[in-house]
């Protein structure tokens, strides 16, 4: 039964933090919340660590632009098979990969749109939350 919802991020591999150091796993991070919660992790790549499978509900993730300008789309793909959009199902949870609205390199976008997704949690019918 879900009673709230858990809001994990964890740190892009390519930032380096200012000195500070992060010990704890991402595995560790989503074990840490309430099973009982919905679980959406934040993370900038749309890498999925096998360790993590199961500890959340939803992913979101970005990063690769939809390949941002032709034909870097191919490159990209290449990488991550799933460029944007589409909710695909994991074992016990999900991902989405939202295309954003930036750029990296030149200020310009070809054959792939900026998206702003909306995404609306709704509870289940047969799942109510518990009240306390």
């Amino acid at each position: 039964m879900i009673s709230g919802i858990n809001f994990v991020g964890v740190d892009d591999p390519a930032v380096k933090s200012s000195g500070e150091e992060h010990t704890k796993s991402e595995q560790d991070l989503l074990l840490a919340q309430p099973k009982e919660n919905f679980t959406v992790l934040l993370k900038h790549r749309p890498d999925i660590n096998p360790q993590s499978l199961g500890l959340f509900d939803l992913q979101l993730s970005g990063h690769t632009h939809k390949g941002q300008i032709f034909p870097f789309n191919l490159l990209t793909w290449f990488f991550y098979p799933q460029q944007a959009g589409q909710l695909t199902r994991l074992n016990n949870g999900s991902l989405y990969l939202s295309r954003g609205t930036g750029t990296w390199g030149p200020p310009i976008r070809f054959l792939a749109p900026p998206e702003v997704t909306i995404i609306d949690l709704v509870a289940d019918p047969d799942n109510p939350p518990v009240d306390t």
